[in-house]
């Protein structure tokens, strides 16, 4: 359904977080709620590769993806490529419950065959979808 959606050109949003449900496994013949969290972003990454989108857009609070977040050296950064944002990653650039998993799931989008993956501001999403604004990340 989603992937017709997308074909006729409709915006689907089908994909988010922030709760919705216990998660729930089978026992028997029975379901058992579980304690589980869903990584949004990587969510939102496998159902863009699954419907084969070009571009994943991942909307946050902040313009762009820093190096140095919180610092008073704090960088923005326009462009990452796919060799460039896991060195980032593994260094530490990026919080684990924060801006990482974002930039974890659009390297991986961009690996699996998307063009390129955008991370911005809500507010700016039109722009950043253009490549205008937040950062993007690409071959």
């Amino acid at each position: 359904m989603i992937r017709q959606l997308v074909a006729d050109g409709v915006i689907a949003i089908a994909s988010g977080g922030g709760g919705g449900g216990v998660p729930m496994v089978e026992d028997g013949p029975r379901l058992v709620g579980v304690e589980g969290v869903v990584d949004k972003d990587l969510a939102a990454a496998i159902l863009a590769r699954d419907v084969e989108a070009s571009v994943l857009l991942i909307l946050t609070d902040v313009r762009r993806v820093q190096r140095g977040f919180g610092t008073d050296h704090a960088e923005e950064l326009e462009r990452l490529t796919v060799d460039q944002a896991p060195e980032l990653l593994d260094d530490g650039e990026f919080a684990a419950g924060s801006m990482g998993p974002k930039v974890q799931a659009a390297v991986s989008f961009v690996e699996e065959g998307g063009t390129r993956a955008v991370i911005g501001d809500l507010d700016d999403a039109v722009a950043t979808l253009a490549g205008e604004a937040g950062t993007t990340i690409g071959a």
